[in-house]
């Protein structure tokens, strides 16, 4: 006796690395939102717009991870709603390490606060990078205790 078993697609959308790198901006990722919709890829299930490595430059006092406010000048929060608002979902870049790996600030020692900030911007996808890890065994990057 054969059962069948419907699976869902696989996560489907557009990531900014492979064609723009570093090259980036709220209004890139933006449009590519719009035209998503617009040519009907969004209907066909191509539901994610993944931003990419490069967005961040520093973190507040408090640990809370910076975007650089040059290229995304309404902030993550504002450009996931605007993504929401087109029926699309959020993916975000991060890093294990201490630094992405284009040198930016990674989520070692911030992994909370980085969930909870994500959390709060309404993201809807990690890419989880893992460069400039510092040889710290997964299971213990992962602790709060981590000191650097």
């Amino acid at each position: 006796v054969f059962t069948t078993i419907h699976l869902g697609t696989p996560q489907m959308g557009w990531n900014s690395w492979n064609k723009f790198q570093c090259n980036i901006s709220e209004s890139l990722i933006r449009n590519i939102a719009d035209t998503m919709v617009s040519t009907g890829l969004a209907s066909l299930g191509y539901e994610y717009v993944n931003l990419d490595d490069c967005w961040q430059v520093a973190r507040q006092p408090n640990g809370t991870i910076i975007p650089d406010p040059k290229l995304f000048p309404s902030g993550i929060k504002a450009l996931a709603d605007y993504i929401h608002s087109k029926g699309l979902k959020f993916g975000l870049y991060s890093d294990a390490g201490q630094h992405t790996c284009q040198i930016r600030p990674g989520s070692l020692g911030y992994e909370t606060i980085d969930a909870n900030t994500y959390a709060e911007w309404g993201v809807d996808y990690l890419k989880y990078d893992n460069c400039f890890n510092t040889g710290i065994e997964p299971e213990k990057r992962s602790s709060s205790s981590v000191t650097l």
